[in-house]
C-alpha cells in the first residue's frame, strides 16, 4: 500500500514530500525516492527530510505556492502532528493546497487539531479504504484550496495492495464557466462610469494579471497588488503602486483612498481595513466560485453599487474587456503615475541615507533589487524584512515572491527558500530574513541545506540574507508607534549570534558585511556564485519603516 500511495501522489502532481521520519510512516518513506544527488525523476516523489515538522509543512506550503500544484508533507503521530500544525495553519490561512499524511490511528488526541485546520480530515483503518480516501483528500485540497489531512496507520501502509483498476490519481480539470452576460454588462457599466478607477489584483487573481493590466489600460486606472500577489504585475509598470496593505505602499494607500471605482480581481486576501469608509465608491468583485463569501466584500460599500462576477478570473476579464470603453481622459492615470514616481524617488532617497557606520537595511534590499538575476525567487519573512521587501524590492517579469501572508509566521523564510530551490532548482533564490526570525527556526534548516549540498552546490545561487540588528525590530517599532515616541529604546532584544560563523561551522559558505560602502559589491559578488551562501548584514535598528516614520511625523505635527 505504501508503494500505491507513492505512485498516486506522483500521479496527482506531487514531486516532493517534505517530512520527518517515524516508525509509523517509515514504509511510505521507503517507497519514496531519497535523493543523494539530483533527483532522478522516477515514478514516485522524492522525500526531503526537514529538521522539524513545522518546517516540513512550511516547505510543502511554499512548494505549492511556487508551482501551483499540490504540496505534501508527512509527520509521525502524537507530538509530530502538533508540531506540524504551525506550518499547516500557514497553508490554511493563505488558502494553499497541502496534503498532510499523518501516522497513527483514529483516537489520537492530536488529530482533533489536525481536523480543525483541514478542509478534509479522515482516518483510514483498512487497506481497501486508502485509495479512495487519498483520491478524495487530493480533490478536497485542490478544489477547496486548503489543507487535507489523512491519518494512515503503519499496518495499512505495510498491507498488500488490493486488486483494483490502476489510477494515476490525476484529477480531471474543472470546466471553466463563463460568467453571466447580464452581470458582465452591469460590471462594465460600473467601470465605464468611474472617473478615478483602481484595480487590485489578489492571490486568487494572479493568473488573470494580464487581463487586469488590459482593463487598467482601457480605463486609465491605477493598479495595486496584495502581498501574496506581489509578483502578479512587474514593478516597472509606471501605474503599479505596490502592495496594498496596512503596512504596505503609501502610493497604493492613496490610490485606494482617492479612487471612486474599484475592480477587485481575486483579491480575497486584501485586508478589509484598506477599504473602510467608501460609501461613495462603486466596486466590481471578480472572484473564483470557490472563494469564501465575504472575504472580498468591500466593507462600507453600498450594496447596490457592488457587482459580483463569479467564475474563473481570467475568463471573466477576457469576457469583460470587449464590453469596456477606452477612456480618453488620462488625468487620473497621470496623477497615479506621479504618485508612483514620488513614492519611488522618496524610497531611493531613504535607502541612500546612513547614520554612523551601520548599514542602512533599506540599502540592502535596494542594492539587491538593482542586481536581481532574471527569474529570481525572493522570499521574505515577517518583521522589518517584510517592510524593506515591500518598499524597496522591484520585481521584473518572470520573477516570483513568496511569504507567509495572513499568518505572518516568523521563521518561515528559510524553509520557504529551501523548498523553492528544490521545486525550481534552475532559479536563483534569495531569502530576506531578520535575525529574530532566523533564530526562530532558520538556523536549523541550514542543516538541511548542508545535507543536500551535493544537489545544490552547482545550481544558481541560494542566498540566505540575514539582517542582523540585535532586535525584534518590527515589534520595537510597533511599540514606538503605539507610544508615539520614536526615541523609545530597543525593546525586544535578540541574543547576539555570529551568523556567518555559524554557517561556516555547518559547512556552508558565508559572508559578513558591516560597512555601508560594501553593500553593493557584496551583492554583486554573492549573486554570481553558484550554490548556497549565508550573507549577514549588520544593520542599523534605528531606521524606521515607512509606517513608523509616518506615525512619528504625525505625532510631531
Amino acid at each position: 500500500m505504501a508503494e500505491v500511495v507513492a505512485a498516486r501522489l506522483r500521479g496527482a502532481g506531487v514531486e516532493r514530500v517534505y517530512g520527518v521520519p517515524g516508525l509509523a510512516l517509515d514504509p511510505l518513506i521507503r517507497a519514496l525516492e531519497v535523493p543523494r544527488s539530483v533527483p532522478t525523476r522516477a515514478g514516485v516523489p522524492w522525500f526531503a527530510q526537514a529538521r522539524g515538522e513545522e518546517s516540513a509543512a512550511l516547505m510543502a506550503c511554499a512548494d505549492a505556492k511556487l508551482t501551483g500544484r499540490l504540496g505534501c508533507c508527512l509527520a509521525p503521530p502524537g507530538a509530530g502532528v502538533l508540531r506540524l500544525l504551525g506550518g499547516l495553519y500557514d497553508a490554511a490561512a493563505d488558502r494553499t493546497p497541502v496534503l498532510a499524511l499523518v501516522g497513527g490511528a483514529d483516537g489520537d488526541l492530536a488529530l482533533r487539531h489536525l481536523a480543525e485546520v483541514s478542509v478534509f480530515c479522515e482516518p483510514v483503518s483498512r487497506p481497501e479504504q486508502l485509495p479512495d480516501a487519498l483520491r478524495r483528500a487530493v480533490r478536497a485540497a485542490l478544489t477547496e484550496r486548503g489543507v487535507a489531512g489523512l491519518v494512515v496507520p503503519r499496518e495499512v501502509l505495510t498491507a498488500t495492495a488490493p486488486d483494483e483498476p490502476a489510477d494515476d490519481g490525476a484529477l480531471a480539470p474543472a470546466p471553466v464557466r463563463r460568467p453571466d452576460e447580464r452581470v458582465l454588462r452591469r460590471a462594465a457599466d460600473v467601470l465605464d462610469e468611474g472617473r478615478r478607477p483602481a484595480v487590485v489584483v489578489g492571490n486568487a487573481g494572479r493568473a488573470a494579471s494580464a487581463g487586469a493590466a488590459g482593463v487598467a489600460a482601457l480605463l486609465g486606472a491605477g493598479v495595486a497588488v496584495t502581498a501574496l500577489a506581489r509578483d502578479a504585475l512587474p514593478d516597472d509598470l509606471p501605474y503599479q503602486t505596490g502592495v496594498a496593505g496596512p503596512l504596505g505602499s503609501a502610493a497604493a494607500a492613496t490610490l485606494l483612498r482617492e479612487c471612486d471605482t474599484l475592480l477587485l480581481v481575486g483579491a480575497e486576501d486584501l485586508d478589509p481595513g484598506m477599504l473602510r469608509d467608501r460609501a461613495r465608491c462603486r466596486a466590481v468583485v471578480v472572484e473564483p466560485e470557490e472563494a469564501p463569501r465575504g472575504m472580498a466584500v468591500p466593507d462600507g460599500f453600498p450594496a447596490d453599487a457592488t457587482v459580483r462576477v463569479s467564475g474563473d478570473p481570467s475568463t471573466a476579464l477576457e469576457a469583460l474587456i470587449p464590453l469596456l470603453r477606452r477612456t480618453t481622459d488620462r488625468a487620473w492615470r497621470a496623477h497615479v503615475e506621479d504618485l508612483v514616481r514620488t513614492w519611488r524617488a522618496e524610497g531611493r532617497t531613504r535607502a541612500g541615507r546612513y547614520f554612523g557606520t551601520s548599514v542602512n537595511p533599506r540599502s540592502v534590499v535596494a542594492e539587491l533589487s538593482e542586481r536581481l538575476p532574471d527569474r529570481a525567487v525572493v522570499v521574505t519573512d515577517s518583521g522589518t524584512a517584510l517592510d524593506w521587501w515591500t518598499r524597496h524590492l522591484r520585481l521584473r517579469n518572470g520573477m516570483r515572491s513568496l511569504l507567509s501572508g495572513h499568518l505572518g509566521l516568523p521563521g518561515a523564510a528559510v524553509p520557504y527558500a529551501v523548498a523553492a530551490k528544490f521545486a525550481a532548482p534552475e532559479r536563483p533564490v534569495i531569502a530576506l530574513v531578520g535575525d529574530g526570525a532566523f533564530q526562530g527556526g532558520g538556523l536549523n534548516e541550514l542543516i538541511t541545506v548542508r545535507r543536500h549540498l551535493g544537489l545544490l552546490g552547482e545550481l544558481p545561487p541560494l542566498v540566505f540574507c540575514v539582517l542582523n540588528n540585535g532586535d525584534l525590530n518590527r515589534l520595537t517599532w510597533q511599540r514606538r508607534a503605539a507610544a508615539r515616541d520614536p526615541l523609545l529604546p530597543l525593546s525586544a532584544e535578540v541574543p547576539a549570534m555570529p551568523y556567518a560563523d555559524w554557517a561556516r561551522l555547518a559547512g556552508l559558505p558565508a559572508v559578513r558585511c558591516d560597512r555601508p560602502r560594501h553593500v553593493a559589491s557584496v551583492w554583486a559578488d554573492v549573486l554570481t556564485r553558484p550554490g548556497p551562501v549565508l550573507l549577514e548584514f549588520v544593520v542599523d535598528g534605528e531606521i524606521p519603516p515607512d509606517w513608523a516614520a509616518a506615525t512619528a511625523s504625525a505625532a510631531v505635527a
